[in-house]
Order: structure tokens, then C-alpha cells, then sequence
């Protein structure tokens, strides 16, 4: 009898041991905070990172697997320019999909996983913006690359550069550099861009299931 008990009691501390040697916890999603600067590109600005303006904003990743994801993300900034003189508040809601080029996971049990990784996305997104005293809402196209890093089981940093076709030619919001007779063209040429480079932070939520096989690949 006492025997078994023994037996018993060794078999549920290899099963415990076991479990939490080999067990690996894997979530679906993760929300995130970040914030940086925005230019834009258009009628009253020709070069990049001028007239930088602050920018935040927050974003929900949706994962597909280890390399990747789908992402919502907001970020609202400003636009200024001193010729003409004006300032314009932008908001952008974007869709994309996410390549990693590694697969970015802390796991010493599955190979060819990394703490680091670059990444690309592209996607559809939304801008909106006041204009001649009116709120304006448009389509536009985002693309980029950024970087993540693994800081903890469940902690990510984050930093992205971001760049966003508009179908406007109206960011500013000033109609001198906007004629009514749209002397500016409509070739998609001429529409303006929206740039961000943000860094943030984010958490893993939504737990799933750990495959233990797939885990050990």
C-alpha cells in the first residue's frame, strides 16, 4: 500500500515536472500602445520628415501563425506647414496584413525562433480630416516595414514606419491649395501621403492551446 503511494506520488511530480518543463503558453492576439511623429507630402510639402508633428494612436494583431497577422490600427497627428500657414488634425484607421520575415517567439523547444524579427504589411485603410469646415473621409493605401522584439513571455516592443497614399489631394484642409477648378490634377501622382514612424509597446491576450508537437518542431 505504501508503496503505491509512493508510486503515485512520484508518477504526479513527473507529470507536474513535465508539464511545466515542456508546456508552452501561446496567445492569439495582442493590444498595443505606441506614439511618435507624422509628415505628409503634398501641395504645401515636398520632403520628408518636415514640419514633423507628435502622433499616437493603438493597434489590435491578430496572429495567423508565427510569420503572419492581421492588424487594426488607429493613430490621429497633425499636419502644418508655413507656406501657406496652416495646421490640420488627421485621424487614420488602417487594415493591414503582416509578413514577419522570423518567427518571432520565446521557445527553446521549436527551432528557428527568434527574440527579433523585421517585418512588412500593406492594406487598406481610412483618413479623415476637417475641411472647409466640414469633416472630410477618404480611402487610402498603407504600407511600410517595422521591427519587434520579444521583451517577455508576454511583453512586445514595437517600431514601425508607416506611409499612407490618400485618394485626396485635401489634407491641409486649405482650399488655396486646392482650386475649384482642380487645376492640381487628379492623377494618383498627385494625391498626398501621410508618414509615421511610431514605437510602442503591446501585451498578448486571447490564450490558446498549446500544441506540444508543433511546439517541439
Amino acid at each position: 500500500m505504501f508503496s503505491k503511494r509512493i508510486r503515485l506520488y512520484l508518477s504526479c511530480l513527473f507529470t507536474l515536472f513535465y508539464t511545466l518543463l515542456f508546456s508552452q503558453e501561446d496567445y492569439k492576439a495582442e493590444i498595443g500602445l505606441m506614439g511618435g511623429g507624422a509628415y505628409y507630402l503634398g501641395d504645401a510639402n515636398t520632403l520628408p520628415f518636415v514640419n514633423l508633428q507628435p502622433a499616437y494612436g493603438g493597434f489590435f494583431r491578430y496572429r495567423h501563425d508565427d510569420r503572419t497577422a492581421t492588424k487594426i490600427e488607429w493613430n490621429k497627428t497633425k499636419i502644418t506647414a508655413t507656406d501657406p500657414v496652416f495646421t490640420n488634425s488627421v485621424n487614420v484607421l488602417d487594415l493591414t496584413w503582416e509578413f514577419n520575415f522570423f518567427d518571432l517567439e520565446q521557445n527553446p523547444y521549436k527551432r528557428r525562433t527568434r527574440l527579433l524579427s523585421t517585418y512588412i504589411f500593406g492594406g487598406l485603410g481610412f483618413i479623415t480630416f476637417p475641411y472647409l469646415s466640414a469633416q472630410s473621409f477618404n480611402m487610402s493605401l498603407p504600407f511600410g516595414v517595422g521591427m519587434k522584439l520579444k521583451l517577455a513571455d508576454r511583453l512586445n516592443f514595437n517600431v514601425q514606419w508607416s506611409t499612407r497614399l490618400a485618394f485626396t489631394d485635401k489634407l491641409e484642409g486649405v482650399a488655396v491649395l486646392n482650386d475649384p477648378a482642380t487645376l492640381n490634377g487628379s492623377s494618383i501622382s498627385n494625391k498626398d501621403l501621410l508618414s509615421t514612424l511610431t514605437a510602442g509597446f503591446s501585451l498578448d491576450i486571447w490564450k490558446n492551446e498549446c500544441d506540444c508537437k508543433d511546439k517541439k518542431n
